[in-house]
């Protein structure tokens, strides 16, 4: 299908100490001399920090029983406990791209590296919900560091697209791995430590990065880049007051006023970000990328992606904790099946995009996790792990056919100097993807597991005084010791069925999301993905 240029730029430079910067012509000559001979050690060396990034996620999710058991905060604060990590890193992630172009992508990532431990060290010493959650913001920014910056390393360490793409698979299953990673580490820990424990996994893994980064990545850089002081704010801004709106809403509601008052400080400072961008002569984003309908479309791809990925993941979570009542190592043994089968195909992924190109790949990734999503509905509440197990595998398969393709997708569709940019975008936009899932999906299942609940218990004869006053103990974590047998049974019945049925309408959302996203993608990303310009 025809396409829109793409904006072309000044080569981008590997710099050593005491080594000159060409410019111009000579940039763009010496692009393959400046490429690291040996490549993959300083690879796999970044793909660490990338493990820890998500190490924290899975991990953190992992130990939030444990977590409200241990230190009981409200329901209104125990959300932040997981979600101020994830606003700093999507609020973040442009600004650290640009600012890996400017004085480095090591020096970034090395930075990173370092905050991201010191965070979870802060988090292991914390006693109190409100120190964790400061913890974690602070782990967001050394997240937000990380991730362009390593795949911005990674993307500049080749310049064959086929093999840049081979290598952004192995980037992109180390994701899956730190998300396997962390539950199964956290499941063996809580067995016999409190939930401190389980952030000591990323400073294990933080310093084996921080101390490999300096003898085995090279430094690189933008050599013409120049910072964007308006931009820079505006863009995190306008994104931290979106992600906020997104996460508080589901819990203070969309319409109250410090939601509303978010949402028009995102509406403000985007508009005079596009207009700031489109202005100025070296923009941190170039709004000029997203002419390109398949170049927009990929961005949709990566947000798609980890909304379904993240949401899948936090809904069977849910599932297998509050209706099969697993422990948090049984969990993540259990979600193996998802992300196993993830890291798996996402080393085969390179090979495949070669094969069958972009546009194929990534529609037929989203048509099968959504059908994974589908086939976890055959899961109901008393029926065991037989019938998950599938379709986690099946979510699986189609995430690994998403998550490195579209990101190769993007890095390869601008010319090698815009690396950077569109690493730091297409982490932005799956980033925010991550937020979306668990929100809206979570906040799906959160409100409507009472009425659901409510319904059956009156359904079952239940009178609708009490059944309202069993629902709002449930809602708030109460128990039936105190009911007679016989109700306390149906109360237990009526409650997995509730919060299963609520799962499923999550799942079936998210399905929807996945496979509408097909449509897009099967018109307007190109076959093959090359730089033009």
């Amino acid at each position: 299908m025809p396409d829109n240029s793409q904006p072309a730029g000044a080569g981008t430079v590997t710099s050593h100490p005491g080594a000159s910067r060409p410019t111009g012509t000579a940039q763009r000559a010496t692009a393959s001399a400046d490429t690291p001979a040996r490549p993959w050690p300083g690879v796999l060396t970044v793909c660490l920090g990338v493990m820890m990034a998500f190490v924290n996620v899975s991990s953190t999710i992992s130990a939030l029983a444990a977590i409200q058991q241990d230190l009981r905060p409200p329901t209104s604060t125990l959300v932040w406990v997981t979600s101020a990590y994830a606003l700093v890193v999507v609020s973040l992630v442009m600004s650290a791209g640009t600012l890996a172009d400017l004085v480095g992508r090591r020096a970034v990532f090395l930075g990173g590296a370092v905050v991201l431990t010191a965070g979870s060290v802060l988090a292991f010493t914390s006693d109190s919900a409100g120190l964790l959650i400061t913890a974690q913001a602070v782990m967001g920014v050394g997240g937000a560091a990380v991730l362009p910056s390593s795949l911005s390393i990674v993307s500049h360490s080749f310049t064959d697209p086929h093999e840049r793409t081979r290598a952004i698979s192995v980037w992109a299953s180390c994701s899956g791995l730190g998300l396997a990673v962390g539950p199964i580490g956290a499941g063996l820990l809580l067995t016999g430590f409190s939930w401190h424990a389980v952030y000591l996994i990323n400073v294990v893994i933080g310093a084996v990065a921080v101390l490999l980064t300096p003898l085995l990545v090279s430094e690189s850089r933008h050599p013409t880049r120049q910072l964007d002081l308006i931009g820079v704010p505006l863009c995190t801004v306008a994104i931290a007051s979106a992600t906020y709106a997104i996460i508080e809403g589901g819990s203070a509601g969309y319409t109250s006023g410090r939601i509303v008052t978010a949402y028009v400080v995102f509406a403000v400072t985007l508009v005079l970000f596009l207009v700031t961008e489109a202005r100025h002569h070296d923009p941190m984003l170039d709004l000029r990328l997203f002419r390109s309908r398949s170049y927009s479309t990929v961005m949709g791809v990566a947000t798609a992606t980890m909304f379904g990925f993240v949401g899948i993941a936090l809904l069977t979570v849910l599932y297998m904790q509050r209706v099969q009542h697993l422990s948090a190592l049984g969990t993540g043994v259990r979600l193996l099946a998802m992300f196993a089968t993830y890291i798996v195909v996402s080393a085969l992924a390179g090979p495949l995009v070669r094969k069958l190109g972009f546009a194929f790949t990534l529609t037929a990734g989203l048509v099968v996790m959504g059908a994974g999503a589908l086939a976890l509905l055959a899961a109901g509440p008393f029926t065991g792990y037989g019938p998950l197990w599938p379709g986690l595998l099946v979510a699986g398969v189609g995430s690994a056919l998403l998550t490195a393709p579209s990101t190769a997708a993007a890095v390869n569709s601008v010319p090698r100097e815009q690396a950077g940019m569109a690493s730091s975008s297409v982490n932005m936009f799956r980033q925010l993807g991550a937020v979306l899932g668990p929100s809206v999906l979570g906040t799906i299942v959160t409100t409507r597991f009472p009425h659901y609940l409510e319904d059956r218990l009156t359904s079952t004869g239940v009178p609708a005084p009490a059944a309202s006053h069993i629902t709002e103990g449930a809602v708030h974590g109460g128990t039936t010791t105190s009911l007679p047998p016989a109700l306390a049974r149906t109360v237990a019945d009526s409650a997995a069925r509730a919060f299963t049925d609520a799962v499923h309408l999550g799942l079936v959302i998210g399905a929807i999301a996945l496979l509408t996203m097909a449509i897009p993608t099967a018109l307007f990303v190109r076959h093959r993905n090359e730089p033009t310009g």
